[in-house]
């Protein structure tokens, strides 16, 4: 069995069904990012706290990539999905070819397997059109 790693530490934490995105909020400015920063992008205060953001948000815009990469074969499908809390997100957009993308359709935060590497099963994060009728 492969080990479970994230790409990059410290963007989300718990499982699929539990998991979330960690962002960070200004103290001083209420401002809210991700992914989380030791400073501001408003304001430049260095007075943050960790946020989990929300799971659900509308697909602000994409594109289909017809270019390989190292570890995704094209066609597939980026894209930035806007969350409830203002801030934007730029992800791997899943399941788009049994429900095509439209912009501002309700998008699903999912944690998937991305890649594998050696004895490593590289996870992140991933949205998906949401089929439950809302975000």
């Amino acid at each position: 069995m492969k080990t479970r790693v994230p790409f990059r530490e410290g963007l989300f934490q718990g499982s699929d069904e539990e998991g979330s995105l960690l962002g960070a909020r200004c103290r001083q400015c209420g401002q809210i990012i991700f992914p989380g920063r030791e400073a501001c992008l408003n304001c430049l205060g260095h007075d943050l706290e960790s946020i989990c953001l929300s799971r659900n948000g509308k697909l602000y815009t994409y594109t289909i990539v017809h270019m390989p990469s190292e570890h995704f074969t094209p066609p597939y499908a980026v894209g930035w999905i806007e969350l409830p809390e203002g801030v934007r997100v730029f992800s791997q957009i899943r399941g788009w070819q049994e429900y095509p993308l439209e912009i501002g359709m309700d998008m699903t935060l999912h944690f998937e397997k991305l890649w594998d590497e050696e004895e490593k099963e590289v996870v992140g994060y991933v949205f998906r059109p949401s089929t439950n009728g809302g975000a």
